[in-house]
């Protein structure tokens, strides 16, 4: 009896598992909502610190000035450095 397309069928055997287990991993990270979670550091995060520099400030839409250091209140600050004016 001849084997030669053992190997092959092996690796598609194994190749429907990895695919199987990712298809279960992907549909119960859907349902926990665990996706939502792991984007929301890239998505609420680093975009107020890209946008406001500061990860908890808060736009005006949102309840906000808060924490932005273009408006002016108690709890921003703002560094002013230039270093052309040195003598």
């Amino acid at each position: 009896m001849s084997k030669s397309g053992q190997a092959v069928m092996e690796y598609v055997l194994l190749l429907a598992m990895v695919v199987s287990i990712f298809a279960a991993m992907l549909k119960l990270l859907s349902k926990s909502n665990a996706l939502a979670n792991l984007q929301k550091p890239l998505s609420i995060n680093y975009a107020r610190c890209y946008r406001y520099g500061h990860p908890s400030a808060l736009s005006p839409e949102e309840g906000g000035p808060k924490l932005i250091p273009q408006v002016p209140d108690d709890q921003n600050f703002r560094i002013f450095i230039n270093p052309s004016n040195r003598q």
